[in-house]
């Protein structure tokens, strides 16, 4: 609890979107899910919930977790492999799924597919971000980075419609997220270090990260982007 209420003070100093840009586009698109989805008598699975972190923002309808491990609050309510389906989910039994940051983790998105698919109701949505450019990461597993036609080949393929992609920023926020992670890798290691660099870097890094915030309009293919989102729609 320290540690996020340190997060919310340093996120009320140095605005989200100019520090960590993916960050604040990942939870603008769970907020417009919350917007949409979040009503009586509906049943939202969060697929890789780890720690639940978005499960305060749904205030009305009924939010179930899934992951690989059981977090440490006891918090997920479904516990098992996709990559070998969740056969303890009965088929066509949520409205909405909730999947963020977890799809480059699957080793077979195609299974992961076909079991979103298998589990929404007729009519159900997935809505769903994972990465284009981003470092290696949860190390050894880190699998897949997608394309928007690799998007939209696995929904479609799976017999979703796809509603909605779009990408989050452009070539100037991957040089932003480059520039901000270069020390880091070169200088430093995990624990005090990274805490010191943060403190005497971030004004630094809030002028450099400002600067491409402004210029990313230029980018207007944004072929090359940190993340995408995507809503599908199972159809009736």
């Amino acid at each position: 609890m320290r540690l996020e209420r340190l997060y919310k003070i340093y996120f009320f100093i140095f605005p989200m979107k100019i520090i960590r840009y993916h960050r604040y586009r990942i939870l603008k698109f769970v907020k417009k899910v919350v917007a949409e989805c979040d009503v009586a008598g509906k049943k939202l699975l969060d697929i890789g919930a780890e720690e639940t972190p978005y499960k305060p923002y749904f205030k009305n309808l009924q939010y179930f977790a899934q992951d690989i491990t059981q977090n440490t609050e006891g918090s997920i309510d479904y516990v098992g492999d996709i990559n070998d389906g969740l056969k303890m989910i009965a088929t066509g039994s949520f409205d909405y799924i909730l999947c963020t940051q977890v799809l480059e983790h699957i080793k077979k998105p195609h299974v992961a597919f076909s079991e979103f698919y298998r589990i929404l109701k007729p009519g159900g949505k997935l809505f769903l971000t994972t990465h284009l450019c981003f470092e290696e990461h949860m190390i050894p597993y880190d699998y897949f980075r997608f394309t928007k036609y690799g998007l939209k080949f696995l929904g479609e393929s799976s017999g979703f419609t796809l509603e909605h992609l779009a990408p989050h920023g452009g070539i100037f926020q991957v040089i932003a997220l480059i520039f901000d992670t270069l020390g880091i890798k070169l200088f430093f290691k995990k624990g005090l270090p990274y805490h010191i660099y943060i403190a005497l870097f971030t004004p630094f890094i809030l002028v450099f990260n400002s600067a491409c915030y402004l210029l990313d309009f230029l980018d207007r293919n944004k072929t090359m982007t940190l993340n995408y989102e995507c809503i599908y729609k199972k159809n009736l």
